[in-house]
């Protein structure tokens, strides 16, 4: 069991179990609301939830000697690294969601020397094994492995017959299942980063993510630009709602890094997103539908 657990429990004047508990894990905070159920199951699913997030932290994690990720990216030219199921489905996918951003998205972008028509990795599915392209490839899955992480999250708190939940990983990353308790949606807003407190757009969910990617004032340029390479500036936050919690994680940072051409592609590939950008400054905000 994961040791690291901190977590409340009480009732609803009707009598309804509300349970909250909290871990860290890939650099963030995960929160889990649930409603409806006992602390013994809340804390049960809280756990497993941590592990698997602890797990999938240790497997995609390229500073980690252990993971796989740290082992691919140190391979040689054209060398093969023999992959499970989990992992040739997770490469997989990372590679069509750069095919369908038109590489606004691409898990290679902190190569040296980057060039977005020049492919860093593939998967050859019949040998079970992802192959390494450029001998200097780096493969980074921090937004992607976060996304995965909260959608296993939920698959687990469904599977447990949880009607009715919150999954927050980090604030920037959020999955509403079913109704709020009063009966309405679960709201959740987009904090305006020039004032702390501030909403700048309001977002309704029901068994739909939520992804926010963007510059903060104190944490500016680590999205690049597959175009140029180069770290990108503006005050800008992305939104997205879809279903999938990977997709969101994705998206929002590939539409952030998009040039106008990659963000109409983005948009004709994936019709259902609510895709949403905020622009900021010291003297206020503007909203506008992607």
């Amino acid at each position: 069991m994961v040791e690291q657990i901190s977590h409340t429990f009480k009732r609803t004047l009707s009598g309804a179990g509300i349970y909250y508990g909290w871990f860290e894990a890939m650099h963030s905070r995960f929160d889990l609301l649930a409603i409806g159920i006992e602390e013994e199951l809340g804390t049960t699913l809280c756990h497993k939830v941590a592990e698997e997030t602890l797990r999938l932290e240790k497997r995609l994690n390229r500073f980690d000697e252990e993971s796989d990720i740290w082992q691919i990216n140190h391979l040689d030219n054209y060398d093969r690294y023999a992959a499970d199921p989990e992992l040739l489905a997770i490469f997989s996918e990372a590679l069509r969601y750069r095919e369908m951003t038109g590489g606004a998205f691409d898990i290679a972008v902190q190569t040296p020397d980057y060039r977005i028509e020049t492919p860093c990795f593939t998967v050859d599915v019949p040998c079970e094994s992802i192959v390494k392209l450029r001998p200097d490839a780096i493969a980074d899955f921090g937004g992607f492995g976060k996304g995965y992480a909260l959608e296993t999250a939920r698959r687990i708190v469904v599977g447990a017959g949880v009607s009715s939940a919150l999954l927050s990983f980090g604030n920037s990353s959020v999955c509403g299942i079913g109704l709020h308790p009063s009966g309405k949606k679960w709201q959740i807003g987009v904090e305006n980063p020039m004032h702390r407190g501030t909403t700048m757009n309001l977002f309704d969910l029901q068994n739909e993510s939520l992804s926010s990617s963007g510059n903060l004032p104190y944490n500016r340029g680590h999205i690049r630009s597959t175009r140029t390479g180069e770290p990108i500036e503006t005050n800008q936050i992305v939104s997205v709602v879809s279903p999938s919690s990977t997709e969101c994680e994705v998206l929002s940072t590939a539409l952030f890094a998009a040039d106008a051409e990659q963000q109409q592609t983005i948009l004709n590939n994936f019709p259902h997103l609510q895709a949403t950008g905020m622009d900021f400054s010291t003297s206020g905000y503007t909203v506008h539908k992607l």
